[in-house]
């Protein structure tokens, strides 16, 4: 009985500890981690960050930072990293964090390509068509969001918001390397957001896991979640190709408000808590693929 019970004890503290972060920068005033060990090089600027709190998160405007990490998990060990960003324009590639090597396979990092209509591809890039996992959401300027990128040596995964986006299996990620890399692919720089609490792993945490990391982090009033991924989960291995280079799209503008000829009516759309669309009933088949809150309007009953 107490080896059974000393087994427990153990299986328990593992799973307790399974999502403490090995190293975890919360940006609240200076680039250093939590615990002082390292920093991030170059001079910041601090803003509000997701709570509100004033220069609590770190502002990037096309310029890259870097950090020398000895915690980053090497080869094809597990790994996570979560992030919290708010994407000041998203007309350009935000190149949001990586390490590794510009070869096959070898990179691991997370990029926000710009917006085409009102969704935009997400990656976790492994460099190579085939060892990049991408799916499209709908992005919202000047939103908070909470970025996860997991792999626990054959399957990769995507999260936002505490909610599986997609996944892949079969894809090598022999990430080597210290240095990690903000608002950088390599040696290009792109982006314009402000990031928070960034937190690396050193194991794949389970949906369950990103999900309570989420929860227990996002702002006042914040969705629980989004639903339902916007885009299937199912494992996939087909490969779709990531553009590294910045891209310059424009950025469609919400239709002008709208009442149905017939029933005067008018309907919002909202994602992320956030209204995207205000359109009749014909427009809204233009929306990609995703999961929507929609609000009707009886316009007869105003007065």
């Amino acid at each position: 009985m107490k080896k059974i019970l000393l087994t427990l004890m153990f299986v328990n503290f593992l799973t307790a500890n399974a999502q403490n972060p090995v190293q975890e920068f919360n940006f609240n005033g200076n680039l250093n981690s939590v615990d002082n060990s390292i920093s991030f090089l170059g001079t910041p600027l601090f803003v509000n960050d997701r709570m509100g709190s004033p220069k609590s998160a770190l502002r990037l405007v096309n310029k890259g930072y870097q950090a020398v990490v000895g915690e980053l998990p090497q080869d094809n060990k597990p790994k996570t990293i979560s992030v919290w960003v708010k994407f000041n324009a998203v007309n350009i590639p935000n190149y949001i964090l990586g390490y590794g090597n510009a070869v096959n396979g070898q990179y691991f990092g997370l990029v926000q390509q710009p917006v085409v209509g009102s969704s935009a591809d997400v990656s976790l890039v492994g460099w190579g068509d085939a060892n990049n996992v991408i799916v499209s959401v709908p992005l919202a300027k000047e939103t908070w969001y909470f970025y996860s990128i997991t792999y626990d040596g054959n399957i990769s995964k995507i999260y936002r918001n505490g909610e599986l986006l997609k996944s892949a299996e079969g894809i090598q990620r022999s990430a080597k390397g210290y240095i990690l890399n903000l608002g950088k692919l390599n040696t290009s720089t792109s982006i314009n957001a402000d990031i928070d609490d960034l937190r690396l792993y050193s194991v794949a945490m389970t949906d369950e896991q990103v999900r309570e990391a989420y929860n227990s982090s996002k702002p006042n009033g914040a969705p629980v979640t989004e639903s339902i991924p916007v885009s299937s989960p199912a494992t996939s291995n087909a490969p779709k190709k990531a553009v590294a280079a910045p891209m310059h799209a424009k950025t469609v503008a919400p239709a002008a408000s709208a009442e149905t000829s017939k029933s005067g009516k008018t309907i919002e759309v909202f994602s992320q808590g956030k209204q995207i669309m205000s359109a009749n009933a014909s427009n809204i088949t233009d929306l990609p693929e995703g999961t929507y809150l929609i609000k009707v309007i009886n316009s007869s009953n105003k007065k």
